[in-house]
């Protein structure tokens, strides 16, 4: 089997992770912090999704850019130039966020399943943190980053008294 098929398969599962966090959250909830320096459920699912949106992006998808996107990256200053978490900011809602996961995620796993070497080993201007600065490397940490934050999410959910999330996969 080649990496690609083991990314993948690492992305189906997050994706699913994604929408199983925000399961029954209420959207007054996905607003709220569980600390004074955490993030709020709605700054995440809006972080991960512009990051399947940049990923997509990066694989020659043609699509309208992330209308949220100037609330989670700024593009004045290089890599890593995410936007952080800011209590005034209005982020849109987890109802939203849940839809456009789903719309990102299809389009991503599709356009991965159609990926060639040709495409994996561009190169990026930038270095990846984890190493390497092809969109192969970005993808690998991509993976990485987005598990990092489910945790976060589930984490959160505990805290504002949902039961825990599904690991297993949707039938």
């Amino acid at each position: 089997m080649q990496i690609i098929q083991h990314i993948i398969g690492q992305y189906k599962i997050t994706t699913d992770w994604f929408l199983s966090a925000l399961n029954d959250i209420s959207e007054e909830d996905g607003s709220k912090t569980i600390t004074e320096n955490s993030n709020s459920l709605e700054w995440i699912a809006g972080h991960l999704i512009t990051g399947r949106y940049r990923n997509i992006v990066r694989l020659g998808i043609k699509i309208d850019p992330y209308k949220n996107l100037d609330k989670f990256v700024n593009p004045s200053i290089p890599p890593p130039n995410a936007i952080a978490f800011d209590k005034k900011t209005k982020y849109q809602g987890l109802a939203e966020c849940r839809e456009q996961w789903k719309i990102y995620s299809t389009i991503f796993l599709e356009a991965l399943e159609k990926a060639d070497e040709t495409i994996l080993q561009t190169k990026l201007p930038a270095p990846i943190l984890t190493g390497g600065t092809t969109i192969m490397d970005a993808l690998v940490f991509a993976a990485l980053h987005e598990t990092y934050h489910v945790g976060q999410m589930s984490i959160i959910r505990k805290s504002l008294g949902y039961p825990a999330m599904r690991l297993s996969p949707r039938k």
